[in-house]
């Protein structure tokens, strides 16, 4: 049976993270052409190349972009299972951010196992829109789960959401009918917003504000109210929201595209906090 090193698969991952192998090489321990050689004999196990050159780091090849992520939740498994044997070990408090739609799809169940595997954690969440949540990282926030367009290293890739309009069956076709397309949604910066002011843009379709809130179950009560349509992540769209793709008079809405789920840890996170930012790569 084949088996891959953990202890290459770290180093890997640690490459990647911090954008050089004589940082990595800090990190683990190890020089420059240590980490250098446990790369090229894990390219050559598996027979495909990982790592290209571009500029002053490294960019994954398609292949290493596969094994990152199979790198990713080995370790945090790896680490979990070791966790389960010392939870006594780690305490303090973990300052989360996470969108409002998140918080609530994603998170109860594993925050709860996180909780009963490290009982002297203490779990301080707090919802916010992407822009706040990246802007308050370190000072108020150890991790986020923040939505974006584009990825950066210092980014772990939760999952890649398709956006799609919802709206409700309270929702009057004369509304729909008017000039201007009702829209509920939330204050400037929110990317669902952006997305969809930018695709009806596109087909040049006049659209109208009528509610605005930051928090997601007033966005979703106004939807059932009947006040207008917006764009949600598909995997939050609560059963009482429908989602759709045409006008009563047979229009195609645009489609308004996809976003990436994040995860950010701050700079001298705490070892709570990077328990928890593991957990939650291997749980979500």
């Amino acid at each position: 049976m084949k088996h891959l090193s953990l202890e290459a698969l770290r180093s890997f991952t640690a490459v990647i993270e911090l954008g050089s192998m004589t940082a990595a090489g800090e990190r683990m321990g190890r020089s420059q052409p240590a980490i250098s050689l446990q790369l090229k004999k894990l390219e050559q196990q598996i027979g495909v190349e990982l790592l290209t050159r571009h500029g002053a780091g490294f960019a994954l090849t398609a292949d290493g972009e596969v094994l990152f992520d199979y790198a990713q939740r080995l370790l945090a498994l790896n680490d979990q299972a070791w966790a389960q044997f010392e939870p006594q070990q780690v305490s303090g408090k973990v300052r989360l951010g996470i969108t409002s739609e998140f918080a609530s799809s994603l998170l109860p169940k594993v925050l709860g196992q996180f909780a009963q595997v490290y009982p002297q954690v203490t779990l301080q969440v707090t919802s916010a829109l992407s822009k706040d949540l990246l802007a308050g990282l370190g000072q108020q926030f150890d991790i986020i789960l923040a939505l974006r367009e584009q990825t950066n290293k210092s980014d772990v890739l939760i999952q890649r959401e398709e956006l799609v309009w919802v709206g409700s069956p309270a929702l009057s076709p004369a509304l729909l009918e008017q000039p201007s397309l009702p829209l509920v949604v939330a204050p400037e910066g929110c990317i669902y917003r952006r997305r969809a002011e930018q695709s009806l843009q596109r087909i040049h379709q006049p659209h109208r504000i009528t509610y605005t809130n930051t928090d997601f179950s007033g966005l979703t009560a106004a939807i059932n109210s009947g006040l207008g349509i917006t764009v949600l992540a598909r995997s939050t769209v609560p059963d009482a929201i429908s989602v759709i793709d045409t006008l009563p008079d047979g229009k195609r809405l645009p489609h308004p595209g996809s976003v990436n789920v994040i995860m950010r840890l701050a700079g001298g996170a705490s070892t709570a906090a990077s328990q928890l930012a593991d957990y939650l790569k291997a749980r979500i």
